[in-house]
């Protein structure tokens, strides 16, 4: 596969960008955290004197649709990340109108979370899925539900299942 046709895989996806992959990134030693927060960027570190062990928030401040407005400068995390999707359409195990079409599934599936999400009163869309599902399943747990918030709660849970069993066996790179 070319990098032209991966490139475009990759901006009809941005699932790694938008927070629902990852919920954030790790900045590496060689990244210019003061740069990247004058970019944009939206950095969370462990002290505020302490630049190394920095993260970012997904999504990213820097995601706008599909594309990064700081592609020549993000972070060697998002430099080097493939996902597994893009790794077999580059080896030639899939074929890129099979990759689009999981891409595609998946955005449903993360769809249908985030639709479920605001309707349990949920509007938190500048946090990752995965952080939106806690806390709603924290507060969900500790609040007497009504019949209805009780089945919208359980085919969140099963929403968020199904999203991660396709994101699990498509896009995470390793076992």
């Amino acid at each position: 596969m070319s990098s032209e046709n991966s490139e475009s895989l990759c901006l009809e996806c941005g699932l790694c960008c938008n927070g629902v992959i990852f919920a954030r990134g790790e900045l590496q030693p060689e990244d210019d955290a003061t740069r990247l927060r004058m970019l944009g960027l939206r950095l969370i570190s462990n002290s505020k004197f302490k630049i190394q062990n920095s993260k970012f928030a997904q999504p990213c401040a820097a995601f706008d649709g599909c594309r990064c407005r700081i592609y020549a400068d993000r972070p060697k995390y998002c430099r080097e990340f493939e996902c597994l999707l893009l790794r077999d359409v580059k080896a030639g195990a899939l074929e890129t109108a099979a990759a689009l079409r999981i891409i595609q599934t998946a955005r449903r599936r993360a769809d249908k979370v985030k639709k479920l999400l605001r309707e349990l009163g949920d509007a938190q869309e500048h946090l990752a899925l995965s952080v939106r599902f806690r806390r709603m399943q924290r507060r969900m747990e500790t609040s007497k539900l009504d019949e209805e918030s009780a089945d919208c709660y359980g085919e969140l849970t099963l929403a968020v299942h199904d999203l991660n069993m396709l994101l699990s066996g498509a896009f995470y790179p390793g076992s």
